[in-house]
């Protein structure tokens, strides 16, 4: 029997790449479908000039991929799509070499400005000169996590830029990459109390709080939900709740927003589909709310709730 040895030296691991271009408004929904696909070397790519497109990358290793494999995976992406009414480009692949998947896709992410005063900065570029004025957020949002593309998380940016939360404590739940508890602290809040369920991105708010300087008492992290919340707000509660998650999430932790918002407090919920505000209205109206604003960017749209009191 002839033995086969692999020079690793000179061995190259080769991948497959998929490039598909989509709508914005799917991302937080690839997100989902890939998650749970166990798929987890892919990354979004949004470029500012492009509001309404940006590209989804996902690496394969070229030998457990099928090519029947492959086509499951983008019909999945298109069913998908489908749901949203939305109908997706041809995509490519692409045979690349061995390559450091988790750093290449920061090649082409740039500087993005949000609302009147806020910059999202990748943690690797020094800030454009034209933006110096701006109140810098630096990001590494890790391999799965947003880079405040979304326009749901641009909705909650540009709404906090427009009433900034200055000395508040913030909720944040659902917390992702924590841009948007960055985003509060840069604007003058006290302190913010983040929670996900995802341990990732626990350490990737933990990670983007250092490289912005915020120390731990101010940017609190923790892993779980609205109950950790509870376990550890301040006796004086929570000035403002940010919830930037899907509209089933929202209700099942709706109920306990009453228990942690201050007198006069606020609740900003975001990841709602245009067609889900009604659905929102009407399953917090009888919990006491009063619905302040709503804003609308593409198909998604943003509420501000409060505990409607005597």
């Amino acid at each position: 029997m002839v033995e086969k040895t692999i020079d690793l030296q000179n061995f190259q691991q080769l991948w497959l790449r998929l490039e598909q271009e989509f709508p914005v408004d799917l991302e937080d929904s690839f997100y989902w479908l890939l998650s749970n696909l166990e798929i987890h070397r892919f990354s979004f790519e949004h470029d500012p000039k492009k509001n309404t497109t940006q590209t989804l990358f996902v690496w394969l290793t070229l030998n457990e991929w099928s090519v029947r494999e492959q086509e499951t995976l983008v019909q999945s992406l298109i069913a998908l799509a489908k749901t949203f009414d939305f109908t997706l480009p041809p995509c490519k692949w692409i045979q690349v070499k061995d390559e450091d998947w988790s750093l290449s896709w920061k090649k082409n992410w740039k500087p993005d400005p949000v609302g009147r005063s806020i910059l999202i900065l990748p943690a690797w570029l020094d800030v454009p000169e034209k933006f110096l004025k701006r109140k810098i957020i630096r990001l590494d949002p890790g391999i799965s996590f947003g880079t405040g593309s979304h326009p749901s998380t641009r909705l909650c940016i540009e709404a906090l830029d427009d009433d900034p939360p200055i000395g508040q404590v913030i909720a944040d739940i659902g917390c992702g990459s924590g841009i948007l508890s960055l985003t509060a602290l840069k604007l003058g809040a006290k302190s913010t109390f983040s929670v996900d369920i995802d341990s990732l991105a626990i350490s990737a708010t933990k990670i983007n709080s250092a490289l912005n300087d915020f120390p731990q008492t101010l940017l609190n992290v923790f892993l779980g939900s609205i109950e950790e919340v509870e376990a550890n707000m301040p006796k004086k509660k929570i000035d403002l709740v940010l919830c930037n998650i899907l509209a089933p999430v929202i209700k099942l932790i709706g109920p306990g927003f009453e228990k942690i918002i201050a007198h006069k407090g606020k609740v900003i919920l975001s990841g709602l589909l245009v067609e889900q505000i009604e659905e929102l209205q009407e399953f917090f109206l009888p919990l006491g709310w009063q619905i302040l604003e709503i804003k609308i960017k593409d198909h998604w749209a943003l509420m501000v709730l409060t505990l409607d009191l005597p």
